[in-house]
């Protein structure tokens, strides 16, 4: 009985790492995506500024 209670907890502490490291994988992908994104509509509307000036 002990043995098949420590199998349950070592199998539930591998499911939360693993679902753990996912989400933190996903939330830096996610934040990378938002990152270029704004750094390409910031770059944009320099060179749009740029482009009217001249």
């Amino acid at each position: 009985m002990m043995h098949l209670i420590l199998v349950i907890a070592v199998v539930i502490i591998l499911a939360a790492s693993y679902l753990l490291t996912f989400a933190l994988c996903r939330a830096a992908t996610r934040s990378d995506m938002l990152e270029a994104r704004w750094r390409e509509e910031s770059a944009g509307s320099v060179s749009e500024e740029s482009h009217e000036s001249a």
